[in-house]
């Protein structure tokens, strides 16, 4: 009875560990990623949005449309690592965007989307828009990404 009971348990988790993969935090994307778990990546909180997946069969309408955070070129993934990026390297990118350039800023700006041709132009953009990237010396890295979205949205030249 406990081999029956592990093989189906198997069985009903196998699809979504495949949809695990990717791009994704460990929820996947739909509704659950939009509410709960694009930000937080803790067990509790990707328990949570892959229930809210699951049960409101969100994810598969996600993949389908390529909406709810389901995307099929990483993009979820791309905006994640240049936000954790961010978030650890935070001082020195402050230091580096000052002068507009420096191995952290160079790196940043590549997974941000910058190419090789246009690198340097973003860089110079870090450092004209400086005051107002970081407007005071406790502007926080959320603050530091919002305000910079809105600049890059302004440029999208700049990026790939």
């Amino acid at each position: 009875m406990r081999k029956l009971v592990a093989l189906s348990l198997v069985a009903v988790m196998a699809p979504s560990l495949a949809l695990a993969r990717g791009n994704h935090p460990m929820a996947g994307c739909g509704l659950g990623y939009l509410l709960l778990s694009n930000k937080d990546n803790g067990k509790v909180t990707q328990v949570l949005g892959a229930t809210t997946n699951g049960t409101f069969g969100t994810q598969t309408f996600g993949i389908s449309s390529g909406t709810s955070g389901c995307t099929e070129d990483g993009a979820v993934k791309v905006a994640r690592a240049a936000e954790v990026y961010a978030d650890v390297n935070f001082d020195s990118l402050r230091r580096e965007m000052a002068v507009g350039r420096g191995e952290f800023v160079e790196t940043f700006a590549s997974l941000l989307g910058a190419t090789e041709a246009n690198r340097q132009a973003l860089l110079a953009l870090f450092q004209s828009e400086y005051a107002e990237l970081f407007p005071s010396a406790s502007t926080t890295t959320s603050d530091f990404l919002s305000v910079l979205g809105a600049k890059i949205s302004q440029h999208p030249e700049l990026l790939g």
